[in-house]
C-alpha cells in the first residue's frame, strides 16, 4: 500500500495517527522523496499536491480540507481526522477595514484562488484574485493587495502584520483520502485501515 503525506504542519499528526493504527512509517532521509517501509511505501509531497497524487493512483493520503476543497480532486474522504484544526479566513489591514459588501474591485492575495472566487461570487462581489505561494501577509503591506484569504491558526501572524480577521470562509481539519480504484482493488486493506483509524479517534488516543 502506498501513502502520500504532506510535508509541513500536518506531517507529525499524520505519522502519529497511522502509528496508533498499527502502521509505522519512517520518513525519507537525505532529500529522498520515497521510502519503503516493509510492505508500505511512503511519499512526501507539498500539501497542495497530496489530493492530486491520491486521485491519480497513490492508495491513501492525508491532507487539509482546505487543500481538498481548493483542488476539487476526485477522491474518497472516509474520515475527518482530529488534528490540523484551523480556519480559512478573509483578513484586512487593521487601519483599512471595510465590510465585505464594500469590497467590489478589491485585490485579494491568496494561495486559494478557487475558494476565494467562490466566496466572493456567492456574495455577488467582483474582486481581482492574485495567486501567491509564499507569505501572503506581505501582500497588503507592500501594496499589491487590499486583503488576503489565508489559513488562520492562532491569529498571531495576522497580528504581527497589522491584519485583522474579517470573516471565516471555512473550518479546516485534516482528512483521510483514498484513491477510488484502490478502494475497490484493495478493499480489505483500505477498509481495515479506515476502521483502525476510526477506533483510534474514538478512543481519543
Amino acid at each position: 500500500m502506498r501513502f502520500v503525506l504532506p510535508k509541513g504542519r500536518l506531517l507529525s499528526g499524520s505519522l502519529e495517527i497511522l502509528k496508533k493504527a498499527g502502521i509505522r512509517l519512517e520518513t525519507p532521509k537525505n532529500r529522498e522523496l520515497i521510502v519503503k517501509n516493509g510492505g508500505y511505501e511512503l511519499l512526501l509531497a507539498r500539501s497542495f499536491d497530496v489530493p492530486v497524487y491520491v486521485e491519480h493512483g497513490i492508495d491513501v493520503g492525508i491532507a487539509g480540507s482546505d487543500v481538498v476543497e481548493e483542488r476539487g480532486s476526485d477522491v474518497l474522504v472516509p474520515l475527518e481526522l482530529p488534528f490540523g484544526k484551523c480556519r480559512l479566513s478573509l483578513a484586512m489591514p487593521k487601519d483599512n477595514v471595510v465590510d465585505v459588501e464594500e469590497m467590489d474591485g478589491f485585490r485579494i492575495a491568496t494561495k486559494y484562488p478557487n475558494l476565494t472566487k467562490r466566496f466572493f461570487e456567492k456574495k455577488g462581489i467582483e474582486v481581482e484574485v492574485i495567486k501567491l505561494h509564499g507569505s501572503i501577509e506581505l501582500a497588503p503591506r507592500i501594496g499589491i493587495a487590499d486583503a488576503i484569504v489565508d489559513i488562520v491558526e492562532t491569529g498571531n501572524t495576522l497580528k504581527a502584520n497589522n491584519l485583522i480577521e474579517i470573516e471565516k470562509i471555512m473550518d479546516v481539519s485534516a482528512l483521510l483520502l483514498v484513491n477510488r480504484i484502490s478502494q475497490k482493488t484493495k478493499f480489505e486493506e483500505v477498509n481495515k485501515l479506515v476502521l483502525k483509524i476510526k477506533e483510534v479517534i474514538k478512543n481519543g488516543s
